[in-house]
């Protein structure tokens, strides 16, 4: 018992003794280069890059897509598409200008369809919708202007919402997602029969700006 504890104290001091002091391993280190760079979404939104309307007082028979229609203010069935690998956020500004041989004029609210005066009464309105709703052109709009969704098209004004909608990633397979599109269109009322009679110098130029912003997947 006695050998035994002796040779164990003596072990523990001679293995010091082969211990390299710190300086003598600085010939043998290695460095390794850590680069790195930043992982950023691509974005790719598919935006048409004009739509058709028509402002119809009279609110006669028009042939939209094989459908009749009589609606004051016809608008092409129009969408955004995400096709980026990020959940987006959608901030819009529209901003109108009545055409420049037309003395007809845009106003913030309904006309009812009434009134002297040669005005319209137009608003943007975009809600998120599936492929099948975008394809089969059912979108579910809002049956009136509603002031906390919609945006009011004013001659030289410019009119914004933000985080109108918000658009997941494409999926796995590189597809759109089912609910990665957000369908748009403009609605609204005229006069029908104003003191100055609608004629084809009558019309608008809408522009419609789409700003996104990527999400983190912890917000989506």
């Amino acid at each position: 018992m006695k050998r035994n504890i002796l040779f164990c104290v003596l072990l523990a001091l001679v293995l010091p003794l082969f211990t390299q002091p710190a300086a003598a391993l600085l010939s043998n280190q290695r460095a390794t280069i850590v680069e790195a760079v930043t992982r950023l979404p691509v974005i790719n939104v598919i935006v048409p890059s004009s739509v058709d309307v028509m402002i119809n007082p009279l609110q006669m028979p028009v042939q939209v897509n094989g459908e009749e229609v009589r609606d004051q203010i016809i608008c092409q069935p129009s969408f955004i598409a995400n096709a980026s690998d990020a959940a987006l956020k959608v901030d819009i500004t529209v901003t109108g200008a009545v055409a420049q041989k037309s003395d007809m004029q845009l106003v913030s609210s309904s006309t009812g369809g009434t009134g002297t005066a040669k005005n319209a009464f137009i608003y943007f309105e975009i809600m998120q919708a599936t492929e099948s709703q975008v394809e089969n052109e059912r979108v579910p709009w809002e049956p009136a202007y509603d002031a906390s969704k919609h945006l009011v098209v004013k001659d030289g004004v410019a009119a914004a919402k933000q985080n109108v909608v918000t658009l997941p990633p494409m999926t796995k397979d590189y597809e759109i997602a089912k609910n990665g599109y957000a369908a748009f269109r403009l609605a609204g009322d005229a006069a029908k029969d104003p003191a100055t009679p609608w004629n084809t110098n009558d019309g608008i130029n809408v522009t419609v700006a789409f700003t996104f912003t990527p999400l983190s997947y912890d917000e989506w």
